[in-house]
């Protein structure tokens, strides 16, 4: 730090020694305008410069430009984005006008690759890039919700509705099992660390992306297929999103605020018996139990849930001077407060980005530095206790002294706690600091044309503590051994990077092509520190978490592990007569979590593609068809995100439960952990054919793709026989899955006049997802959790299959298609077994586990996206659709509180409403009336605003209402038919109720 601070001394003291010197002498005042060579159109914001000094202005929305030069100067030079610079003779003149040509490489939109920027019109990979304007317009915590049904083959969707919660993401389905299938995030050159701190035994953390302002973003680019992605090598399996954020523009200084003010309420929860219908049955089938019931008509869930209130506020500052420096500040704070008691989310953060030009705009210095402190609430998961609970008790009950909450105090310690206690006893917080930033120097050396080098020394750091606090009154903590607890886990991830690069730009006119070469070194390390201390059996609750002091028993540990990713890259883009561009991509990367003789992976890609519109043949298309370009890509892409030392043999101590006696004393023993030291890369292979196209002069345009891709080394956790290792389990490489899908989308300005537009943007894709290969394991491997019964699960990983498809008996129906209930004799073989229900699927004449059989995914077979944008004069309306066909839910609440023997398997408990109609007595995990369509159509959010541009001293202001989630059409029983990983891929189980939220705010520009 002191040496980096050393040198921004150094060169603020050569600046203004600079800008004195250019002051200290005569001057003379030059004038004009700077306009576009192709239709005169004024260019504002266009850098006009007098070379060998750092005097220099920009021209305004006009075009024009006035500035003091000294009368030695001899030229002007003048510069702007996506046109050829020119230096001309001042030769006496006080009036200079200028008209810019286009450069020839730069005459498309750029857009952000990796590395590098491209024309839109050079791009031979699949790239799609969302601008601020095109976000979906709700206030959100997290960067990545922006991105929601807005581009194809992009599934995003919420793990929870836990206040900054996690996410789940896919671009083009999942490539993995074991390792992450989540894209690599970029922010201005940076990777992130995308990995959420959630220690053992405590809540879910929240989204790493939460430090992140979203009304700081300039615009997202995602890159989906090989072609994009190789670039990254080991990280780019999954996609990469690239996140932009906004700079200073122009000489005036610009102040913007946004504020918003929102309500948010549970609009599903599920559904049990009311307190009514609860006493009927429980009269009905369990009159001996009536006397347990009280006189209380409590709604658990009413008493858990709350309208929740937020508020987001944002101040930027944003400009620049004379001498072409550009800045940006900005800050932010954010409150977000969850539908489940207790649980929040509160941000505070700043950023500034500064940008300055030096020795004739030949070097670049960008400046990235932004921070937050982000404070969480957690509650209890009491989401399913609050479902179970009997609704006839009521929540207080004066006699507990303990408490003063009600409890089952004469049935067995099985039996649920009040979910309300755990809410107001639990204490479970966190809290985070973040900062993420770079310093990127951008040298282009006079002596070579082309030519330009680029340095990027980043880093990504936070650090935290999450602790909770559990009082000894507590029910749960009553029946333990050791009554009281005290968690805190501490958390330190630094990351430190060094990207150097060396790109070559040049025209060959007399071939008519381009050529874009750019070669590369990076370096990134990253060490992460996790000290945790544990402490149970408190003999006092009053210090709460902050000691450990009067705990009987503490439990330290810390883990400490470093890694490293050092990598070379090169790729070439070469445009032919403007209609035939080549791209060759090659990294090679070599990662510390792969062991000495596998860690060096090769990750190549190549494209290409045919800009057919500027054909002689299609010019009498061309009013029609504006623009058709056709694509193929092929390439190669890894991953690396298993975890460190995975290939690297660990001591490690055993737990309580894995201690050896010697007499009366039990000793932890110290013991290897079990590894495959041949531990390989994942790598998919990726192929792409495309085209992008545009009709009308633009007003309409899209793309349609076709991929596939094959990840082979899948690395998962095998069982390996026994003696073979040291556990029974181990992560090795062992299989192959192959994801292929289509993709199109449409933007369309529909109808545009001065006072009026209507603009529409619609994509679909598809994703069909295989399991191809599974090494050891010929009948599959059963996964996917659920609650009821001791480990039960109900997906299963099989070959030929949709990895983690549902695996189930296939239930036998009546004639109105209601599935047979259980212990009953129904095909009169006089047996109750599984055939009076279950289908023989094997056809080997009886009903066994061997009869379950995959059915269904949970992947959707079809998703779309849409997105609406209505003017009219100074109104704006907006809204936002997304669907899903062919995706299915298991309902988990419903196959565990279901079944008529809850009621009186440890305390009277509730039942899920589904029991009415199948009135089944035990537990039917395995059935697939458990198994539901979960298609949806749902409108995401609808906004509409209004804007004032004629207020003395504003220049825009703009007041806004919106509504998030507002319906949502499904054929699921639960209340939410979007369900994300909490709790298993495609598992309703202990999932936050859907919300509906209401926002009015307001944007002023100053």
């Amino acid at each position: 730090m002191q040496y980096r601070h050393s040198i921004l001394t150094l060169a603020l003291l050569g600046m203004a020694l600079c800008v004195g010197a250019v002051q200290a002498q005569d001057r003379q005042t030059i004038s004009g305008t700077v306009t576009s060579a192709d239709d005169a159109a004024p260019l504002p914001g266009a850098n006009v410069s007098v070379p060998g000094t750092t005097a220099g202005t920009a021209t305004n929305a006009q075009g024009q430009y006035s500035l003091q030069v000294p009368t030695d100067a001899d030229s002007l030079r003048f510069s702007f984005v996506g046109f050829r610079a020119q230096t001309v003779p001042i030769a006496g003149r006080t009036a200079i006008d200028v008209a810019l040509a286009p450069a020839a490489q730069q005459i498309d939109e750029l857009v952000v690759v990796g590395y590098g920027e491209q024309e839109q019109g050079n791009v031979t990979g699949v790239v799609n890039k969302v601008s601020s304007e095109d976000f979906n317009k709700a206030p959100t915590v997290s960067a990545d919700r922006l991105l929601q049904g807005k581009v194809a083959g992009l599934n995003i969707k919420s793990n929870s509705g836990r206040p900054g919660g996690q996410t789940f993401i896919r671009i083009r389905g999942g490539t993995s099992i074991n390792a992450s299938n989540r894209p690599l995030f970029v922010v201005d050159g940076v990777p992130l660390n995308d990995t959420p701190h959630s220690p053992g035994g405590l809540s879910e953390g929240r989204n790493p992306l939460n430090f992140l302002n979203p009304n700081e973003i300039k615009d997202i680019t995602v890159l989906k297929d090989a072609s994009a992605a190789a670039i990254y090598g080991a990280r780019g399996a999954n996609g990469v999103v690239l996140i932009t954020t906004k700079q200073g523009s122009g000489e005036q200084t610009r102040i913007s605020y946004s504020g918003s003010v929102s309500s948010t309420n549970a609009t599903g929860t599920r559904d049990v018996l009311g307190a009514p219908q609860y006493r009927d049955v429980v009269g009905e089938q369990f009159p001996d139990l009536t006397g347990d019931l009280g006189d209380a008509n409590t709604d658990w869930q009413d008493e858990v849930f709350e309208r929740a209130l937020g508020q987001q506020h944002s101040l930027s500052f944003s400009g620049g001077s004379e001498q072409g420096d550009r800045y940006r500040i900005a800050l932010g704070y954010q409150n977000e407060e969850g539908v489940l008691r207790t649980s929040e989310t509160q941000r505070v953060n700043a950023s500034v980005k500064y940008n300055r030009p030096f020795f004739d705009d030949r070097l670049d210095l960008d400046i990235n530095l932004r921070g937050s402190r982000t404070d969480d609430q957690y509650a209890p998961s009491v989401i399913e206790t609050a479902a179970t609970f009997a609704p006839t008790q009521p929540v207080s009950d004066e006699s507990n002294e303990r408490t003063g909450y009600f409890e089952w105090r004469e049935f067995s310690n099985e039996a649920e706690n009040n979910p309300v206690a755990a809410i107001d006893l639990y204490d479970e917080t966190g809290d985070t600091y973040r900062s993420v930033g770079n310093f990127k120097f951008t040298y282009e050396p006079a002596f070579v044309d082309g030519i330009s080098a680029d340095v990027n020394l980043g880093y990504d750091v936070s650090t935290g503590e999450r602790q909770r606090f559990i009082p000894t009154n507590e029910r749960g903590q009553v029946e333990a051994a050791n009554p009281g607890q005290v968690d805190r886990a501490n958390f330190t991830r630094f990351s430190r990077l060094l990207d150097a690069t060396l790109n070559y730009q040049d025209e060959f006119e007399e071939l008519s092509s381009q050529i874009d070469v750019t070669a590369g070194y990076s370096y990134q390390d990253d060490l992460n520190k996790f000290p945790e201390i544990s402490a149970s059996g408190l003999s006092s609750d009053l210090l709460g978490a902050n000691s450990t002091l009067p705990a009987s028993e503490v439990n330290t540990f810390v883990s400490e592990t470093p890694s490293r990713l050092i990598s070379g890259f090169g790729r070439v883009n070469y445009t032919l007569a403007s209609k035939y561009v080549f791209t060759a991509t090659v990294r090679r990367d070599g990662s510390s979590r792969f062991s000495p003789e596998n860690r060096w992976g090769t990750f190549p890609s190549a494209a290409v593609a045919w800009r057919v519109h500027n054909e002689g043949f299609m010019e009498p298309l061309s009013e029609t068809l504006t623009r058709l370009k056709i694509r193929g890509s092929w390439g190669i892409t890894g991953n690396q995100e298993i975890g460190d030392f995975q290939y690297s043999r660990l001591f490690e101590l055993s737990n309580q439960r894995a201690r050896v006696q010697f007499g009366d004393e039990f000793i932890t023993t110290i013991r290897p952990s079990a590894v495959d030291q041949d531990l390989k890369w994942e790598e998919t292979t990726s192929y792409n054919i495309g085209a992008d196209y545009g009709l009308f002069g633009g007003r309409i345009s899209g793309s349609i793709e076709y991929y596939r891709k094959e990840t082979n080394d899948l690395l998962f956790s095998s069982i390996v026989p026994a003696g073979a290792n040291l556990s029974d389990q181990v992560l090795t490489n062992v299989g192959s899955v192959r994801n292929t899908g289509v993709e199109f989308s449409v933007d369309a300005a529909v109808y545009e006049t001065d006072d009026f537009s209507y603009n529409a943007r619609f994509n679909a894709s598809t994703n069909d997802n295989e399991l191809t290969k599974l090494t050891n394991f010929s009948s599959g491997v059963r996964t996917g959790g659920i609650s009821g019964g001791v480990g039960n699960q109900v997906q299963i990983l099989q070959e030929g299959e949709p990895v983690n498809s549902f695996y189930v008996y296939r239930h036998k129906t009546d004639e109105n298609g209601d599935p047979l209930t259980d212990d009953v004799d129904h095909n009169g073989d006089g047996e109750v077994n599984l055939a009076d229900m279950y289908k023989d699927t094997n056809g080997d004449g009886e009903v066994t586990s061997e009869d379950r059989t995959a059915y269904k995914s949970p992947r959707p077979d079809w998703t779309f996206g849409h997105t609406s944008q209505v003017r009219y004069d100074g109104f704006d309306l907006s809204f936002s659709l997304r669907a899903q066909l062919g995706n299915h839910v298991y309902n988990n609440v419903a196959s565990n509180l279901g079944t008529y023997n809850r009621v009186d398997e440890f305390a009277p408990s509730n039942l899920h409403e589904s029991v009415l109609e199948t009135n089944f007595n035990q537990p039917q995990y395995f059935s697939d009336y458990y198994v539901e369509d979960a298609s949806f159509l749902k409108m995401d959010n609808i906004t509409l605003g209004y804007t004032f541009d004629r207020i003395p001293g504003v220049d825009r202001l703009r007041l806004y209402g919106s509504v998030s989630n507002v319906f949502v059409l499904s054929g699921y029983s639960g209340p939410e038919p979007e369900i994300g990983e909490t709790s298993g891929v495609g598992i309703d189980n202990d999932v936050f109720p859907r919300t509906r939220t209401f926002t009015g705010g307001l944007n002023v520009q100053l």
